[in-house]
């Protein structure tokens, strides 16, 4: 099983936004199913506007991943702290982290054996925290008046990029948690890239997704099975 599904990013608007409230966001627990297992995903907010976000796959003896993030949400901004995520893979096991030196801009990381620090730019997210800034930044657009594409600042494995994401407008997607219409988010790669990936949100949902498509190498296919709002 090869899951590679949450993408890390900064979203910068040349277009007009409707009023932003991201401390109106609620604490959730969601079940996504695919072939081979569930994936379980919590948000949790812990003390003053420091949160949580978990996510847990369990694959018996073969595949077993859990990946925790912090970080701090302002009326208008998503700001990473720490990641940490563990994987095991057969007799393989992976480490990595990264913490979020805000006062002295910089990232320090480690990838398994490999550490080192990189320039942090600022307003760039932490992974983990990609799908969930999306999603906030999604609910405050007008959506009778969508952009072709948004910008983000990615870091990953060591390095920060820009990415590009294409809206591609709405669709119906059936899932084991019911049918949603939804708005289509998809990863522009280069063709030789031979890479996709494709996130729908819910705007019944308050946005959240109820779909992952990723494809790299191999296809995994993430539908919402059960959402919980948590007061």
């Amino acid at each position: 099983m090869k899951i590679r599904l949450l993408v890390i990013l900064f979203l910068t608007f040349p277009f007009t936004l409707i009023a932003e409230n991201f401390l109106d966001l609620k604490q959730t627990k969601a079940t996504l199913s695919m072939n081979g297992g569930e994936m379980e995903v919590l948000l949790k907010k812990k003390e003053n506007n420091i949160w949580e976000m978990s996510s847990y796959v369990d694959g018996g003896r073969i595949f077993e991943r859990k990946e925790v993030s912090i970080f701090e949400l302002n009326q208008n901004s998503l700001v990473p702290l720490s990641h940490k995520v563990r994987m095991k893979i057969l007799f393989k096991k992976i480490k990595a982290s990264a913490n979020f030196d805000w006062k002295n801009l910089q990232v320090d990381y480690e990838e398994g054996k490999d550490k080192g620090s990189i320039k942090l730019v600022q307003g760039a997210l932490g992974p983990a925290t990609a799908q969930l800034k999306m999603r906030l930044d999604l609910r405050s657009l007008d959506l009778n008046t969508l952009p072709e594409k948004i910008e983000y600042f990615v870091y990953f494995r060591g390095k920060i990029k820009e990415r590009t994401y294409l809206l591609k407008g709405f669709e119906d997607v059936e899932t084991p948690f019911g049918k949603y219409n939804t708005l289509k988010v998809e990863r522009k790669f280069q063709p030789e890239d031979n890479r996709k990936q494709i996130y729908w949100f819910a705007p019944d949902l308050d946005f959240s997704i109820v779909r992952i498509l990723n494809v790299d190498g191999r296809k995994s296919d993430l539908l919402l099975k059960k959402l919980e709002f948590i007061n």
